[in-house]
């Protein structure tokens, strides 16, 4: 049986009226980038993640960028990063001409190291990327008593609809930013993505720094770029984002049953501690490292799309090499222990069945 790592087309097909009735919308008004549609879904998306500000933006990357930016972060400051992740947090920095500074990640939910980032600091450090990997939200709290006058933006791309206690992932932060990407918990029809905060100055600023850094008295006030949401992407989310409650639920009630049957097959899954509610997109899984490749070649025979989503850290990466000042082993040891398998609320029943089976047998 095949098990796709994510339908969007099944999700498609079960809203199409909808979304068909709000791209319609887009066309005919003749509005393509920002404007009413664009406001709807900020608002909507504000109240159902509960934060003050949403600044709709043109991709997760680009949501990063504008944070940065929001910051004043520039020519000369240090970010620090975690060495384990997407590469879209050091690309970030770099692109808003700062330093990225990696620090290791602690072993249970791959979080950023505290003491390791207390070690970082430097006179030259503007602010701290926390990346919620793999659905999982992490308590900022040892980050900020780490680094108590340091901004934190929290990335929280993959992350969307976890929570801390009563906190979703993503509003812990001074910043919180989300990708839209197809594949994520809540996704585009493209790419898009947005900024969160309740600070009523980052959001003025993150609004203006999407737009060329323009403001309302003089067309180009600070450092900013074209990061504008268009209009469809708006529409088709906010579609969507009338069924996230549904679709987050049911995410929750595979991904639980894939945990069960996992850790009968004697992997780890990637979950921090009892009070985050983890929304498994996707769902990680540590397996010894002598055994991962083989586990993931039998699920791979079987059918079921299991990956290593981060083969190599990413001080490792070529681009950012020059800036790997020491090693990171828990990082490293990720490289070869994770692999990522497929938990989406479009599986069907028969499709989940059969991965809570190949999971039980994982190590067998």
């Amino acid at each position: 049986m095949k098990i796709d790592f994510a339908r969007p087309d099944r999700e498609h097909e079960a809203i199409r009226d909808a979304l068909e009735q709000a791209a319609s919308r887009v066309l005919c008004s003749g509005r393509s980038i920002l404007g009413d549609e664009v406001i709807r879904f900020e608002r909507a998306f504000a109240r159902t993640i509960g934060v003050k500000h949403t600044v709709g933006v043109s991709s997760g990357t680009d949501a990063l960028v504008t944070a940065l930016h929001a910051l004043g972060v520039g020519d000369g400051d240090e970010v620090i990063v975690g060495a384990f992740g997407f590469v879209a947090a050091p690309e970030a920095v770099l692109r808003v001409g700062a330093r990225p500074v990696f620090v290791d990640v602690e072993p249970v939910a791959l979080a950023l190291d505290a003491p390791g980032v207390a070690a970082a600091l430097s006179s030259r450090t503007r602010a701290i990327v926390s990346v919620d990997l793999f659905g999982v939200v992490h308590d900022l709290s040892p980050l900020r008593a780490a680094a108590p006058d340091v901004p934190i933006v929290e990335d929280a791309a993959q992350a969307l609809g976890a929570t801390l206690g009563p906190a979703y992932a993503g509003v812990l932060g001074d910043i919180g930013i989300y990708s839209f990407f197809p594949s994520k918990a809540l996704g585009a029809a493209g790419d898009a993505g947005a900024c969160i905060t309740n600070d009523d100055r980052l959001a003025s600023r993150m609004t203006q720094v999407r737009s060329h850094g323009a403001g309302k008295t003089h067309p180009w006030e600070i450092h900013g770029g074209n990061y504008r949401l268009d209009a469809l992407q708006a529409a088709i989310l906010g579609v969507k984002l009338e069924h996230f409650p549904s679709r987050i639920a049911r995410r929750r009630a595979i991904g639980r049953r894939l945990v069960d049957a996992a850790t009968r097959g004697g992997a780890a899954p990637i979950i921090s501690t009892p009070a985050c509610e983890p929304c498994f997109a996707p769902l990680a899984l540590r397996i010894p490292e002598t055994r991962r490749n083989d586990c993931l070649a039998r699920l791979r025979e079987r059918g079921i799309d299991a990956r290593v989503h981060y083969p190599m850290t990413l001080p490792a990466c070529p681009p950012f090499a020059v800036y790997a000042a020491s090693s990171c082993p828990e990082a490293e040891r990720a490289t070869r222990e994770l692999i990522s398998i497929p938990c989406h609320p479009e599986m069907t029943h028969e499709e989940v069945a059969e991965l809570e089976g190949a999971l039980a047998s994982l190590l067998g």
